[in-house]
């Protein structure tokens, strides 16, 4: 059976909300609301599948098919399910690639081929972030669009409980390569954190109490940019401390924009997870197995 390799990119989501005044601060918070969301569009019958629509440009428009909910442990959750897409308002002659043959599209022009992006979204209460984990199709769905048509449906439910959105979702990339020179490429770091032993608390550095026991064994510090500022340096120097022997540094993670301006989420945890998994191709259609790369997409959420 012929097998492809799937491209997977990484993301986190979060909930950048709107500032009252203009010296208030800035204020993130991991998108925990989007479990809500995936269960409010879940819960649009079969008949109702047109609300679900979303418009992109060149007739093209996408849907979420299905969501389906998973319990990883007793802190995360793990929502896998299907995006479809089709182009409307194009219907070509077909071309047999055998005997080169052309005979009409038996398509009628409303309809579209239906492309499929699987994704899989991990609340995790544990790391205190929402993952995204998307399959790279170029015919499919972006990660941009993704977060767009997330957008639309989150106000759809706030509306729904008689609320009002007073914040806009964003998507950071985690980036897989060396972590690094990854950082030395950014053109502006924004947040650095690092998490170390809480046995930390109670050693001649900072002398605290002994009593940590009810504390998890990762203390989080993190060190934040002042307004139009970067704190490259300030990671790096981090980066470095890690390294050092008998460190207890165990993690650091880096957020920033690269020189595109798009937001940059470097973590040293995630520096040797796979890209891409195998799956099957349907012989008929050509299409990925879906029951087997969201089985695959499960997996990699439990070790994430």
């Amino acid at each position: 059976m012929a097998t492809k390799d799937v491209k997977i990119s990484f993301h986190t989501l979060i909930q950048h909300m709107w500032k009252q005044k203009q010296e208030d601060e800035e204020k993130e918070f991991p998108f925990f609301l989007m479990g809500d969301v995936l269960e409010y569009i879940s819960s649009f019958k079969e008949k109702d599948k047109k609300k679900k629509f979303y418009d992109l440009r060149d007739n093209k428009f996408c849907f979420i098919d299905f969501v389906n909910k998973t319990e990883l442990n007793d802190a995360d959750v793990a929502y896998t399910g299907v995006f479809k897409s089709a182009r409307s308002d194009y219907r070509p002659n077909l071309i047999n690639k055998r005997t080169g043959n052309e005979r009409t599209n038996p398509k009628e022009r409303s309809e579209g081929d239906i492309e499929k992006t699987h994704f899989l979204v991990k609340i995790s209460k544990i790391n205190n972030e929402v993952y995204l984990f998307l399959e790279k199709n170029f015919m499919g769905i972006s990660s941009t669009v993704f977060v767009n048509y997330i957008t639309q449906f989150t106000s759809a439910y706030l509306n729904s409980i008689d609320q009002k959105r007073n914040f806009h979702i964003l998507k950071t990339d985690i980036m897989m390569n060396n972590f690094l020179t990854e950082v030395e490429r950014l053109t502006r770091t924004t947040l650095a954190e690092i998490y170390f032993d809480k046995q930390l608390l109670g050693s001649d550095a900072l002398n605290f109490s002994n009593r940590t026991v009810s504390l998890r064994k990762d203390i989080m510090l993190t060190a934040k940019a002042s307004p139009k500022e970067s704190i490259t340096e300030v990671g790096i120097d981090f980066w470095n401390k890690m390294q050092h022997k008998d460190s207890l540094i165990s993690r650091v993670r880096v957020k920033g924009v690269d020189e595109n301006n798009n937001s940059i989420l470097l973590d040293t945890s995630l520096l040797c997870k796979q890209e891409f998994v195998s799956v099957d191709l349907d012989s008929e259609t050509g299409e990925v197995n879906t029951t087997q790369l969201l089985s695959r997409l499960q997996k990699m959420a439990k070790d994430f």
